[in-house]
């Protein structure tokens, strides 16, 4: 099925001419990547349920599954998927429940455990990665390969621009 097209906002021209500086062009221009990102991050979020889990355990485990025996920390995997440190507790605590991670002590100070896949967690997102892959491929196979080197770039370069939106 088909999405709509991206609404063209008749008030965005009415802004732009009521806000000194605003540039109708690119707030035009940003509207379908919005609408794509909300399309998307849907999508996403059914796909990983399919799975039974949620967007954060599957974070959690790819993060691992990359990282290899060695493991991450709470802290690193934080980091790494974007997931506060106390919900990643939470995340830790329930892939533990469910036999897919496992904590190292790592010494003695509690507070250092590194987390691993546990067997059990590596077959089964092992088992995920092939549909997972086949699906990003499914997505850009709709852009040719010169398109694609294209979108990358501009994606890297409005990535440097995030934190326009951030409130620091």
């Amino acid at each position: 099925m088909k999405s709509p097209s991206c609404p063209k906002f008749e008030k965005i021209e009415q802004l732009s001419r009521a806000i000194p500086g605003l540039d109708r062009d690119a707030i035009s221009a940003c509207v379908p990547l919005l609408y794509f990102h909300r399309e998307l991050d849907g999508a996403l979020e059914q796909h990983y349920q399919a799975y039974g889990l949620s967007r954060g355990r599957w974070y959690v485990l790819v993060g691992l599954y990359k990282a290899g025996e060695e493991g991450l920390t709470p802290a690193e995997l934080a980091d790494q998927t974007g997931v506060t440190r106390a919900a990643m507790t939470g995340l830790i605590d329930s892939l533990v429940e469910s036999g897919h991670v496992a904590r190292d002590a790592g010494g003695d100070d509690r507070r250092t455990y590194r987390v691993q896949l546990t067997p059990r967690g590596t077959d089964f997102i092992a088992s995920l990665l092939p549909d997972h892959l086949r699906r990003m491929q499914g997505l850009i196979q709709a852009l040719t390969p010169a398109e694609r080197e294209t979108f990358v770039g501009l994606v890297e370069k409005l990535r440097g621009r995030v934190n326009v939106f951030r409130h620091d």
